[in-house]
């Protein structure tokens, strides 16, 4: 599952992790990769909201600092039915203005897979060479045939120069069509799940989980075999 969580704010405007946390139990996915996600900020009223959601789901969990915010931190964070067992916190190109984005790049041990690398992003929308560049960057950085799943919401279509250089290599689980953004009248595509080598994963299942309820995305979801297993 891929789901950008708008810092636990839902399109009520109301702050509460247990709604999200109950939408993911709901769906029962084995991996979430979550965007837009607070570390004891004034925002999400001190909560650590990744432990908060690991509690609630009862996975494993790391939260990845992308910058200093609003009394806390801000950044990406994973839920793991499986034991994480590395983790990564790499910068992404920036041109000194926008955002400081970064790649949250996990292993996990997978029953009857092995080893799989998670990755999760978050990239920049205000500049969209800026953008593509941080595609070059993740697509460069991960294409050296370890099986690995990306997920993220990354701010552009499918259409898009940076999402059709990923298709290349990638495996992407779903097309353009599965609009994720605004939630409540979803009309574009900017949330993906991909696996890679492309040639090497099988999609079994994929869908939007159309359920506006806790964020201004609506969450993703795809079931991924490898085929060489």
């Amino acid at each position: 599952m891929s789901f950008n969580i708008h810092a636990g704010y839902g399109t009520d405007g109301t702050f509460d992790l247990l709604k999200i946390g109950n939408q993911i139990r709901e769906a029962q996915p084995d991996i979430i990769c979550l965007q837009e996600v607070d570390y004891r900020t004034h925002r999400s009223q001190g909560k650590d909201v990744t432990l908060e959601l690991a509690n609630i789901t009862d996975f494993h969990s790391f939260f990845g600092k992308a910058i200093s915010f609003d009394g806390g931190e801000y950044g990406l964070a994973i839920l793991s039915k499986y034991p994480i067992l590395e983790v990564r916190v790499l910068s992404l190109p920036n041109d000194g203005v926008a955002e400081p984005r970064i790649a949250l790049e996990t292993f996990v041990e997978i029953n009857g897979m092995g080893k799989v690398r998670i990755v999760n992003v978050h990239l920049d929308y205000s500049n969209m060479e800026l953008n593509l560049s941080q595609i070059r960057y993740v697509n460069k950085k991960f294409r050296d045939g370890t099986p690995t799943i990306m997920a993220g919401d990354f701010n552009q279509i499918m259409e898009s120069k940076g999402m059709q250089l990923l298709g290349r290599d990638w495996n992407l689980s779903m097309d353009a069509r599965a609009f994720t953004y605004p939630a409540n009248k979803p009309n574009t595509k900017i949330d993906y799940l991909m696996a890679y080598p492309r040639n090497e994963w099988e999609i079994k299942s994929a869908w939007v989980l159309k359920d506006e309820r806790a964020s201004d995305h609506l969450p993703i979801l795809a079931t991924f075999s490898l085929i060489k297993f």
